[in-house]
């Protein structure tokens, strides 16, 4: 049974000194893949370098809404370009009016200009959505038909029905451990089980057990316990649906590592 963090930052500077032993410790609690996702230019180089040093990490780039207001659309365009072939995914993007910490206008222009961008390249494209689901619902749809995940899902059911008829999976995270995510529980009974991914968003929102702590890719398992209780499955199913999920979302060379690490697990599992 193998699991995969397919949203982290572990480019974060909270894992400078222990990096190596994050990866290392993922692995060990049967995390096979961690999709590294780049917030603007600088941690998007970031990422795919830790990609190239860890085999198990895989990049995806992109601008985040909290960075709109320093996003020059044909520098990313040249970004993209010049390292095509490099990342497995464009995100995460979208729109966060929680925060505000970006204008909203700019957050709708750099979302638009990126969708427009990204839209005819055929990549998973990852989606940030806090408190804006009208609009991120509207402009999603705009480009339809497109493939990707609404990542950190925290909307309701009516957002998560939209979702759906996007065509997009949903990923869940630590949140769905805390006591006080009744209306992400109920959402989570509500996922069809092949729309289901797993993430962490670490170095953030660590499940209940280490809340208030750094989160690490290692802690998929913890989260992925939970899910099975709040949707009556064993944790097997979980893991085999939500990693099945994103080897038929991402394909590629990420499907292809994921594929070996499944057969690999069968062969040991026959042999044992």
């Amino acid at each position: 049974m193998i699991f995969v963090d397919t949203h982290s930052h572990i480019f974060f500077k909270d894992y400078d000194n222990d990096r190596d032993e994050v990866v290392s410790r993922a692995e060990q609690a049967g995390v096979a893949a961690v999709f590294d996702v780049g917030l603007d230019e600088p941690t998007n180089k970031q990422v795919i370098a830790n990609s190239e040093k860890y085999p198990m990490v895989f990049p995806i780039v992109g601008f985040h809404p909290h960075e709109a207001a320093k996003y020059d659309h044909p520098a990313f365009e040249d970004f993209l370009e010049e390292y095509k072939g490099r990342y497995i995914g464009v995100g995460e993007f979208g729109l966060d009016y929680f925060r505000d910490i970006a204008p909203r206008k700019k957050q709708r222009d750099s979302f638009e200009k990126q969708l427009e961008l990204c839209a005819a390249r055929g990549l998973p494209l990852i989606f940030h959505c806090r408190e804006a689901e009208a609009d991120m619902a509207s402009m999603i749809r705009a480009h339809a038909p497109l493939k990707g995940v609404m990542h950190c899902f925290s909307g309701d059911i009516e957002f998560l029905k939209q979702t759906l008829e996007l065509g997009l999976n949903i990923s869940v995270g630590g949140p769905a451990t805390y006591n006080n995510s009744a209306r992400l529980q109920s959402v989570l009974k509500a996922v069809p089980s092949e729309r289901l991914l797993l993430e962490t968003d670490c170095p953030f929102l660590a499940p209940q057990r280490h809340r208030g702590k750094r989160n690490e890719p290692s802690y998929i398992p913890l989260i992925a316990e939970k899910i099975a209780e709040i949707r009556d499955e064993t944790v097997k199913s979980i893991a085999v649906c939500s990693t099945r999920n994103t080897i038929d979302l991402f394909g590629g060379a990420a499907a292809d590592f994921l594929q070996s690490k499944i057969g690999a697990a069968d062969a040991e599992a026959s042999s044992g």
